[in-house]
């Protein structure tokens, strides 16, 4: 059941069985907070506590089929290629679900959606507006009626940039990408600048390389703590959660005896409140 906690630290908002809940941090008074849309993926608060941003999966578009897993509707194929269609992808068109940002009010009332691309999934929500991944990499975009959805980052050589989270006060933005054979974390700045990979493998001499993923600041922006499955002789063990400055100095596992699953499947399993 992946959640999102209040900056207050005092709720936590599930997405559960296709539905958001509300759910105070002890557990108690759980209330289901909205059901109008099908299809609901993880949740994040507005730093105010007084709205939730979600993506909704429940309609179609007609998308380009180009692999691995990949399929791009037409607004985000013309950032993927500028010069145009290449011709063996022009027989590709295919109809699947689209990704859509939406916000409702901590009620679950006042619901609408929020610009965004076809594809957005796993969004944040910051002093600087919503940042989402989608197949055309890192957008950002807000909750205004004018909004215009902007570019962060993408890399046609790694596509796969997925799950960011959004420094307080609209500062830096913390992601995973995937490798050749593990993933990595890794910042941004807003406006596209300065990426830069915060872990990487220690060693290159084991049977498997472990990998750092759903990465989640600190309320005041100083640390990050992210999901690992680096085991003490650098191979991939066990997921456990740990904690790095923000610059991704001083990494450090977190002395909890918890067991964590964890399948790569955009589960937002770590945040941070106050």
């Amino acid at each position: 059941m992946p959640g999102s906690l209040r900056s207050s630290g005092q709720k936590q908002a599930d997405r559960y069985k296709e539905e958001d809940d509300h759910i105070a941090i002890d557990g108690s008074n759980e209330r289901l907070i909205f059901t109008e849309r099908n299809r609901l993926n993880p949740p994040k608060w507005r730093p105010d506590g007084q709205w939730i941003v979600f993506s909704r999966g429940d309609e179609y578009i007609e998308c380009y089929d180009i692999g691995h897993n990949q399929c791009l509707a037409a607004a985000e194929l013309s950032q993927r290629f500028p010069n145009g269609l290449p011709q063996e992808l022009e027989a590709s068109l295919i109809k699947q679900y689209s990704y859509k940002l939406a916000v409702v009010d901590t009620n679950g009332q006042n619901y609408h959606d929020v610009v965004s691309l076809n594809s957005a999934k796993a969004p944040d929500w910051s002093e600087g507006g919503v940042v989402y991944q989608s197949t055309a990499g890192l957008q950002r975009t807000a909750d205004a009626a004018n909004a215009a959805n902007q570019l962060v980052a993408f890399d046609y050589l790694k596509p796969y940039y997925y799950d960011p989270d959004w420094q307080a006060r609209g500062g830096q933005i913390a992601f995973q990408v995937k490798g050749a054979a593990q993933w990595e974390i890794y910042i941004v700045n807003p406006d596209g600048s300065g990426v830069t990979a915060l872990t990487r493998p220690v060693t290159t001499l084991v049977d498997e390389l472990p990998s750092n993923v759903a990465p989640a600041y600190s309320p005041d922006g100083q640390h990050i703590v992210f999901l690992s499955n680096r085991a003490a002789d650098n191979s991939a063990g066990a997921w456990r959660l740990w904690v790095m400055n923000a610059d991704g100095s001083d990494q450090w596992p977190l002395p909890l005896d918890v067991a964590i699953e964890y399948t790569y499947g955009l589960e937002q399993v770590v945040s941070w409140g106050g």
